[in-house]
């Protein structure tokens, strides 16, 4: 299904429990785009070790950045003038030698408020209602209310995207489950 949008850019998003197919999908999708960008806690904390698969990995929180980073691809211009990623000197060479740079860093969002929505109307909603039914026995999708913790857990990756607890507003958050519920779930994950 990839292949048949013939994407100028992919994004995979990736953390630990999903480190071994990231880069198994990068390794099948390597030629259907110009640009192949990793994301994500585990690409942010090792981002030498996905530009061994990806053109382009996103450091920290990702919207902002892969806008610009878009932007800049499209327009023929300089990745490394983009704010937020970390991209290898030789992007022709697989060696494990190769420098990279990583550019300067970009806040986290301070305004959640201010990402839209997830583009739910481009989902296979049926496909994904379908699944959890079966799955779960709900019609399930999903929700992000804040960033941050205000909490230290070692085995969390919150030092990664920031130490600031960040949320949205109860109104957000009510205008997104309105829209949630008009896509047919009966269940939302939080």
């Amino acid at each position: 299904m990839v292949r048949d949008l013939n994407p100028s850019i992919i994004g995979i998003y990736s953390m630990f429990s999903m480190s071994e197919s990231t880069f198994r999908l990068a390794g099948l999708l390597r030629g259907d785009s110009d640009l192949l960008v990793a994301g994500g806690p585990l690409p942010t904390i090792f981002p030498e070790d996905y530009l061994k698969a990806f053109d382009v990995v996103c450091i920290g929180e990702g919207e902002e950045t892969m806008l610009e980073l878009a932007e800049v691809h499209l327009k023929r211009g300089e990745l490394s003038n983009v704010r937020g990623i970390c991209i290898s000197t030789n992007p022709e060479s697989n060696t494990t030698g190769k420098s990279t740079i990583r550019t300067s860093a970009r806040p986290p969002i301070r305004d959640l408020d201010s990402i839209p929505f997830p583009a739910r109307d481009l989902f296979d909603n049926d496909g994904y209602r379908e699944y959890y039914r079966k799955r779960f026995g709900r019609e399930e999708t999903s929700i992000i209310t804040t960033r941050g913790c205000p909490f230290d857990c070692d085995f969390c990756s919150r030092p990664i995207f920031s130490n600031q607890f960040r949320a949205r507003s109860a109104k957000n958050v009510v205008d997104e489950l309105e829209q949630i519920s008009g896509f047919g779930y009966n269940s939302v994950w939080f």
